[in-house]
């Protein structure tokens, strides 16, 4: 089993500043909401192998569209990373048939899982994350950016 989920630390950064007020997230760019909107704590697990990154305020878009490249890559057998802004950790995925070798810097665990089950993770992942974050902020919801997220 593969458990992603969030825990939201933050309503949004704005280059470095808590800042909601004044801020039309129907029009916040891509990169923006990428890194500067909803940090957040992420939990990434794998069967019995824990592989949450040790540290906060993750910017949730970023990891969703990040696994989304990921997917997209091991679809084609490719290898794929994640990086993160904050720090120069990856989380490591490397195709193997029909299962996924996954790895990462901050921890000495490596485990395997089938790629669909991955997929199916994130796909759980982003309906939690666009259904919540989309109740509470109606005008993220329509953002036309998120419809990349969405395919």
């Amino acid at each position: 089993m593969i458990e992603i989920e969030y825990r939201q630390t933050g309503p949004c950064v704005n280059h470095g500043r808590e800042n909601l007020e004044g801020v039309d997230l129907a029009v916040v760019s891509r990169a923006d909401l990428r890194w500067y909107y909803f940090l957040s704590d992420l939990s990434f697990t794998i069967g019995e192998v824990e592989l949450t990154p040790p540290w906060s305020w993750t910017p949730v878009f970023d990891f969703l569209w990040s696994m989304k490249g990921v997917l997209e890559h091991l679809e084609r057998g490719k290898h794929s990373t994640i990086g993160f802004t904050e720090n120069a950790e990856l989380i490591e995925f490397a195709p193997d048939g029909g299962k996924v070798q996954v790895s990462c810097t901050y921890k000495t665990t490596e485990t395997t899982c089938e790629l669909a089950d991955l997929k199916d993770a994130w796909l759980g992942l982003r309906h939690a994350v666009l259904t919540k974050l989309g109740g509470e902020y109606p005008r993220l919801a329509v953002n036309p950016v998120l419809a990349e997220l969405r395919l």
